[in-house]
């Protein structure tokens, strides 16, 4: 049976934590699931509400320092074939877990996958269409010259085998707002994505995250890894992109 590990990095994450394990929790299917939730050492209800899925889950909880250090460590402590992160605030969506398995079974040479995800606020309700639309849009026609030029794949929705992390090895901490973008140019090096057109996840924008308040460093990184692995055409048309979606993040946010 195929072992799907989902780590959650998380630190002082009280107001979804619960909606967010829950959501793996409840997950069914003709798979073996390991969650790990990587605790930063939380000074709020946190690990009180975790408490509660002790039995469900491996909870760690370590001075980390960064989400990104937390990631790791729980990555490099999985067992499962496939693996993935979320966030504490994202949710998957029902039955994601299951198409993914299926998928990877599906597509025997397959390394790694990204599906679509949805935008919601605080209260859940979903945002942003015309951004997912574009995300998705984009994403329809992969390839490694457009994944220089723009960031669509969303994190949330996007899983791989456990060996290949193990080859591009962890995420660099340097990075505050756009670590996951250097992950995908990585894995995209050794093989290419497959697509899944079904939504697997909600990501979550609200008003602590880095989506709504570092957005503009979030691409200003992306534009600094693309960087070191493009050439210079992609990297006016990554400028140019780059401008683009700050421009309409800063519409969005008004």
């Amino acid at each position: 049976m195929t072992k799907i590990s989902v780590i959650t990095p998380v630190y002082n994450g009280e107001k979804y934590i619960r909606e967010t394990v829950e959501s793996v929790l409840s997950q069914r299917g003709d798979f073996e699931l390991e969650y790990i939730i990587c605790d930063g050492q939380s000074t709020d209800r946190t690990l009180e509400i975790l408490d509660e899925y002790r039995d469900s889950c491996k909870i760690i909880s370590r001075r980390d320092g960064s989400p990104q250090n937390a990631i790791n460590y729980g990555m490099n402590s999985a067992t499962g074939d496939i693996a993935c992160w979320l966030n504490a605030d994202d949710v998957f969506t029902p039955g994601a877990l299951e198409t993914v398995v299926k998928a990877f079974a599906e597509h025997p040479g397959c390394r790694w996958l990204y599906g679509q995800s949805r935008i919601i606020d605080s209260e859940g309700k979903e945002i942003c269409r015309f951004v997912s639309f574009y995300k998705n849009l984009i994403g329809f026609f992969y390839s490694w010259n457009m994944l220089l030029c723009e960031n669509f794949i969303s994190q949330p929705s996007t899983f791989w085998k456990l060996d290949l992390w193990k080859e591009v090895k962890d995420l660099d901490p340097r990075y505050e707002a756009a670590w996951d973008y250097e992950l995908w140019l990585n894995m995209a090096r050794e093989a290419r994505p497959v697509h899944l057109r079904k939504n697997l996840s909600c990501f979550r924008r609200h008003e602590n995250s880095i989506s709504a308040n570092n957005f503009e460093r979030q691409f200003n990184e992306e534009l600094a890894i693309a960087r070191k692995h493009c050439n210079f055409i992609h990297y006016l048309i990554h400028a140019f992109n780059r401008r683009k979606i700050i421009n309409a993040y800063k519409m969005f946010s008004r």
